[in-house]
């Protein structure tokens, strides 16, 4: 191990030669002042999406619930309107069949009067 200085020591010495870069690799590898100013406006720029896009989805979150709510509520009404159509369809079914009992039953009264025989006198 070196304890003086970097410059002196041949390990330190064999790591930068191994690992020398030239001015101009050091400058692209490191942060510019501009790259830093740029990637700050970048992520403002990020954030302001990600809160409307955060902002998009409560709303869409809100009137799905919203939906929901109706849809629930669409299908107790059409339920409801099943009960009353079921309710409708048996009263119907007894009514007509209390009505054909009674058209039979005029049938069989009509079949039984009899009519007055009448002369039939077309000349007279």
């Amino acid at each position: 191990t070196c304890f003086f200085s970097l410059s002196g020591c041949p390990r330190a010495t064999f790591a930068g030669k191994k690992g020398k870069l030239s001015g101009d690799e050091i400058l692209n590898t490191k942060f510019k002042t501009s790259d830093v100013l740029e990637n700050d406006e970048e992520i403002k720029q990020l954030n302001k999406e990600i809160s409307e896009l955060n902002e998009s989805n409560s709303e869409m979150e809100a009137a799905m619930v919203k939906l929901q709510s109706q849809i629930s509520t669409m299908e107790k009404n059409l339920k409801n309107i099943e009960e009353e159509n079921k309710i409708i369809e048996e009263q119907n079914e007894a009514l007509f069949l209390e009505l054909s009992g009674l058209s039979q039953a005029l049938i069989q009264s009509l079949a039984n009067i009899r009519l007055p025989h009448m002369v039939r006198n077309f000349d007279a």
